[in-house]
């Protein structure tokens, strides 16, 4: 599974720029998300300020921009 951190304009809904998150972070996303089943590759997530803290931290670097709201993608390979 890949999953994605996804950036959007405020304004115009666009996308600005995407993240994929390392491989092998599930039961860290698990937790992050409270996901109570396996994720199938098709789901879209919004980001509470606090997942996308905590979803920097697999990411080792800050991607927050108030310009921005954030999604989390699942996406089968």
């Amino acid at each position: 599974m890949i999953y994605r951190i996804e950036a959007f304009d405020r304004k115009t809904e666009f996308l600005v720029f995407e993240e994929d998150l390392p491989s092998g972070c599930d039961e860290n996303l698990a937790a992050i998300m409270n996901w109570s089943c396996k994720q199938e590759g098709w789901e879209g997530y919004d980001l509470s300020n606090n997942q996308l803290a905590a979803l920097e931290k697999l990411l080792e670097r800050n991607v927050f921009d108030p310009k921005y709201t954030f999604q989390l993608t699942c996406n089968g390979r």
